[in-house]
């Protein structure tokens, strides 16, 4: 997932108004490039001067510098940016402007505003479309030898080579000129509607007719160079409407159309037949007329068919990594279509939801894929989101102050007119409607988008454009790890050189034990000691550029294990922490086809799958001279994976005698595969035939999967002892079940986490599956959802806790600007572990167990109130329902047993009492239908000295008085008076506890809690008299409260008998005896010697109604 991050940068061009000269000729287009000198336009020169504005130009004075176009190239290199009038060239990185090119009022007027902007696949063609139907072709070329943004300083030759070994080149090199020239002009008779460029060629859909044209970027022998296929001849096109809008996906070869009603087509193009053209063809035009071909250039299927016209559909984008496409329609939503395949097979997959409601939003304006497929950004008429591949909301700027944002013109956060992912997802590019500013928004993501590994997720790695953060908290306090404290997260930023030469960063991993960490840029790669906060890079930048991290890398103690791909084939490299970078590998390990993806498995095993659908397994030798690669086995797969290109990750589940006591050269034989294949989560597994041959049976486990931990695999922390605050042991469970020996197996050692965009789901022992391939068990009884309101980046195991972050926008009064940052959220999954294995798996001993596990947690007794809380809602439902048979007690004596047995006295009464007072008042009854009276469960807490639970169960108490005494119809004086006397014989026995422990702030909470429920006074009175406070007090002036010890004893000798009291009970004693002698009100007289009721009569009406 994508979180915004830190303070967007803005860039602004701002240009000169220029105007072409009267008298030139309309038939040629005269451009001003505004790149370091003039340039030729076409045939003529550039000319620039002052002239008449036509009645066009002025009304174009007032947009000249808004841009309705933001474009990139696939390489990322290069963007631009267009107006009605002005072509920018930008650089990525950095972000600087490289050539300008402003259009004549004469080429205005004779073709046309600027509309739209289309990068050639190989970013040497610009193409401009206009608002009169042409097409303006720029060649983009480049002078290696002219260099523009050049500093010019007076260095010494010694600075200049220290300057180039610290940031890779000096920055005195500047950048390569960029210069734009004019190559052609074609006109479509029949209007633009839409234009797509692909590799082969310029896709145009016209207006009138509705066709689809194909021009040609070269001319080749044997084809046509321009082709249309009109819509009213494809049988597929039902509506037989203009297309206004076409996206093309090069990874998936294809493309989606939306027409003039709304409809969404997936299309693919036909392969063009071979003809032979004659000589009279061969010459080039520059007007081109609507032309028919003889064959059909295009076969597509209609898979969005809107019944309202708020579901017509408006934008679109493709998934390739997911094979997903997304459809924005009129009302403000997104739906989600996954394409199963080429046959139409294009079903709805999910929905994209934004909490802010469409009034809110408007329409949406933009619609972006990130590049790696994870992340889906919308930009609407009034702001933008993000969400997860899978639907889980992100970030969003619905939650800002649009005030604020208008006083200081921060329009990225009030609307978006175009966007485009930049550095590989790290960065995006974001221009907004009446803006001429480009706005260029940081993003971090977690390391596991760039390379799978489960060591990014459990040790919670982020990336950003600049920097690394990994998350600390695993070996902190339990409090302190879920705290939002800037210590939590250790921050390391790139190598400058390494980034400079490489970037931007595309894949990075970390140890499991969170020591060592490694990136990789375009070439190379660089490693990170987080203790030592050092980098290693080569220091020869020619084996750096030697080769290319493919298919990930993975960390065995101190040894990085990478799978490259260099100019003589591929291999997988073992690399030491220890040892400098550029010398020669420990090892390589050579293959014939690349590898897909390399892992870890277990202590020292090694999986690598390559591209011929065979997965190796290795072991890793580490020696004192250095380590190897010992190959054990192989396992080929094909006609049981169709494309190794689509495998996301691969794990493999050894049988528990296997791991621990079976021959590793076997374990290709006995190894159960986890294939993670788009959205899909893949076990195989195998089993023998008659034959004594292996065979795998495969099963769909999960589907729209972001990603999953096999625990089993995280060995280094997940069951080392925690480290926290010092709890209250607790009984243990595991000697009352005989389970103190099988413990570990109990654990969620081998647990199975799957996050599916909605919810995060697991399976408590993973050996559930094997048993459910060979029939033996059933999957879903071994599921567990844990419902979650935020994106899960890792679980902490030894916690139990499940980490997320979400980004929170900051915007201060005294700045004008707003700002991304990171909180921590966490959400306890064990209440819901524990829950299922009493419930629903009915495994009490498994229930102990973890709780055996978890016990010495700080929190854990409020796990076990989250645990009630839960059950607690799903009895009230239950019985408002009336799904079950009344008589029926339900779940709750199961998890009320539980809950006394696995805490101790204390921590069970103060459980109960804080679940009750955070629920509403209707399911008290549910819930204490299966417990002892109030009364006996505060006597329990007093006999406890446990005041604090006492105190609640006090409010328990009266709160059910009161409404017993709203149900009955009657109640006599004398019932009603023996139940104000018990319960205030209750409170004085509290408070009369509270004052022998010298806890005099519970004594002044219990006295506002006996305000409120007689505001008169005469309850406290009585209670305060029979608790032995001094009743007849003058009243002390503030300095007179400051006594000694030994005359407050003196003064309290003839109504209290005990011989020592704390420094403030002086202060005390008149507080309470200003509330003792106070009268009502209604009373005629002051008593003497008591404060009179003009200084302190108001003390009753201020004071709470309820405690």
């Amino acid at each position: 997932m994508y979180w915004p991050c830190g303070v967007p940068q803005i860039f602004a061009h701002h240009a000169p108004q220029q105007s072409a000269r009267n008298g030139e000729d309309n038939a040629s287009i005269q451009d001003s490039v505004a790149n370091g000198q003039g340039r030729d336009s076409g045939d003529e020169k550039v000319s620039t001067g002052s002239g008449e504005s036509s009645p066009d130009s002025r009304v174009l004075k007032g947009q000249s510098q808004q841009i309705i176009d933001l474009k990139v190239a696939r390489a990322e290199h290069i963007f631009t940016t267009l107006t009605r009038q002005v072509l920018d060239v930008w650089s990525t990185r950095p972000t600087v402007l490289l050539a300008s090119l402003r259009r004549s009022e004469k080429s205005l007027m004779t073709y046309g505003n600027n509309v739209g902007a289309h990068f050639r696949p190989d970013a040497t063609l610009i193409v401009l479309h206009t608002s009169l139907g042409y097409l303006l072709l720029y060649s983009v070329e480049a002078d290696p030898n002219a260099r523009v943004l050049q500093q010019r300083t007076q260095e010494s030759q010694t600075r200049k080579q220290s300057v180039a070994r610290t940031f890779g080149a000096s920055e005195g090199n500047g950048l390569g000129e960029v210069i734009l020239r004019f190559r052609k002009a074609i006109k479509i008779d029949a209007g633009i509607e839409s234009v797509v460029a692909l590799d082969q060629d310029l896709i145009i859909a016209t207006v009138k007719p509705p066709a689809i044209q194909s021009i040609r970027w070269e001319t080749q022998k044997g084809l046509h160079q321009t082709s249309t296929q009109l819509l009213s001849k494809l049988s597929w096109s039902e509506n037989k409407a203009s297309i206004t809008h076409m996206v093309h996906d090069r990874a998936m070869n294809l493309s989606v159309w939306l027409d003039v009603e709304g409809s969404a087509y997936a299309v693919r193009r036909m392969r063009p037949q071979m003809t032979h053209r004659g000589s009279s063809e061969e010459s080039s035009q520059s007007t081109l007329s609507a032309t028919q071909a003889p064959q059909r250039l295009f076969d597509g299927y209609r898979f969005h068919t809107p019944k309202e016209p708020s579901q017509k559909a408006c934008l679109v984008a493709i998934n390739a990594r997911f094979s997903l496409i997304a459809v924005a329609t009129n009302d403000g939503k997104i739906l989600c279509f996954a394409a199963k395949d080429y046959a139409g097979n294009i079903p709805l997959s999910h929905t994209f939801k934004t909490q802010a409601s469409p009034s809110v939003t408007l329409k949406i304006s933009a619609l972006v894929w990130s590049p790696d497929g994870y992340c889906l950004f919308a930009g609407f008429e009034s702001g933008w989101a993000t969400w997860s591949v899978f639907g889980k909301e992100g970030a969003s700027s619905f939650t800002s102050n649009a005030a604020h944002a208008e006083a200081n013109t921060e329009n990225w956060l009030l609307g978006v007119q175009s966007a485009s992912w930049i550095s590989t997802g790290l960065e995006m590019l974001l221009s907004c409607p009446k803006d001429s500013r480009i706005w260029k928004l940081d993003f971090s993501r977690s390391a596991a988008v760039g390379g799978f590994s489960c060591a990014n997720l459990v040790r919670a790695l982020q990336q950003t454009p600049t920097e690394l953060a990994v998350y600390r908290g695993h070996e902190l306090p339990d409090l302190i790890s879920i705290s939002n404290e800037a210590s939590l997260w250790h921050h390391a930023q790139y190598p400058v050189a390494y980034l400079h030469n490489q970037g931007p960063i595309r894949t990075t991993v970390i140890s499991q034990d969170g020591r060592y960490i490694a990136v990789a840029g375009k070439r190379g790669l660089a490693h990170y000691s987080v203790s030592s906060g050092r980098w290693r890079v080569f220091s020869d930048y020619a084996i750096e550029n030697s080769f290319a991290v493919r298919g990930g890398f993975c960390w065995f103690q101190h040894i990085l294990a990478v799978a490259t791909e260099y100019a003589q084939g591929y291999d997988v490299r073992l690399y030491s922490r220890d040892h400098e970078l550029g010398r020669a590998p420990l090892h390589a390990e050579t293959f014939s086809m690349p590898v897909a993806f390399v892992g870890p498995s277990g202590e020292d095993s090694l999986l690598v799958y390559t591209y011929e659908n065979v997965l190796y397994h290795f072991i890793i030798n580490i020696t004192e001279r250095g380590a190897q690669l010992l190959p054990l086995g192989q396992i080929a797969f094909h006609g049981v994976v169709r494309a190794p290109s689509r495998v996301r990750s691969v794990s493999w589940i050894l049988p528990e005698n296997q791991l621990r006591n079976g021959d590793p050269s076997r374990d290709v034989e006995h190894a159960a595969v986890l294939f993670l294949i788009d959205d899909k989560l893949v076990l195989l597994h195998p089993s023998r035939t008659p034959e004594d041959a292996i065979k795998y049976d495969m099963r769909v486990i999960a589907h729209q999967v972001e990603y999953y931990i096999l625990m089993r695999d995280q060995i280094y922390f997940n069951f080392s002892e925690p480290i926290g605050e010092s709890a209250p042991p607790t009984p243990s469970p595991g000697s009352i079940f005989g389970l103190r020996k099988t413990n570990i197996h109990y654990s969620l050692r081998d647990s199975l986490w799957i996050f599916t965009g909605e919810k995060l789901c697991l399976w408590s022992d993973v050996q559930d599956l094997l048993q459910s391939m060979t029939g033996l068990a059933t999957t879903s009884q071994s599921l567990v959802t844990i419902p979650l309101d935020f994106y899960p980046l890792s679980i902490l195991l030894n916690k139990g806790i499940v980490l997320g972050i979400e980004s929170e926008l900051l915007q201060r009064r005294d700045v004008n600007f707003g700002q991304y940052r990171s909180l921590i959220r966490t959400q306890l999954f064990l209440p819901y572990v524990l829950r299922h294995q009493l419930l629903e798996a009915e495994d009490t001993a498994v229930a102990f167990a973890l709780a055996h596990q978890y016990q010495n947690l700080t929190y854990f007794p409020h796990a076990l109130e989250i645990l009630l809380h839960i059950v607690l809602d799903d009895e009230a439902d239950r019985k408002r329902k009336k799904a079950a048979d009344l008589d029926d007690p339900g779940p709750l004596p199961a998890i009320l047993s539980f809950l006394q047995m696995a805490l101790s006295p204390e921590s069970y009464l103060a459980t109960i009492v804080q679940c009750v007072r955070k629920t509403e008042f209707s399911f008290w009854r549910y819930l204490f239908a299966h417990l002892p009276p109030p009364e006996a469960m505060f006597e329990q807490a007093l006999s406890l000295s446990d005041l604090k639970t006492a105190s609640g169960y006090l409010i328990i108490l009266q709160t059910f008085e009161e409404e017993e005494e709203e149900e009955e119809d009657e109640v006599s004086e004398a019932q009603d008076l023996v139940k104000r006397r018990r319960f205030e014989d209750q409170v004085v026995r509290l408070m009369t506890l509270a004052r022998s422990k010298d806890d005099y702030e519970l004594c002044s909470e219990l006295a506002r809690f006996m305000i409120g429920i007689d505001p008169r006074g005469d309850a406290l009175r009585r209670v305060i008299q029979k608790v032995g406070f001094r009743g007849n007090s003058i009243y002390l002036q503030p300095q007179q409260a400051r006594l000694s010890r030994k005359n407050i004893a003196l003064q309290d000798a003839s109504t209290s008998k005990e011989a020592a009291r704390p420094q403030n009970l002086g202060r005390l004693d008149i507080r309470l005896t200003r509330l003792l002698a106070e009268e009502p009100k209604s009373a005629g007289a002051e008593s003497e010697g008591v404060v009179s009721r003009s200084s302190a009569g108001d003390y009753f009406s201020a004071s709470p109604g309820d405690y």
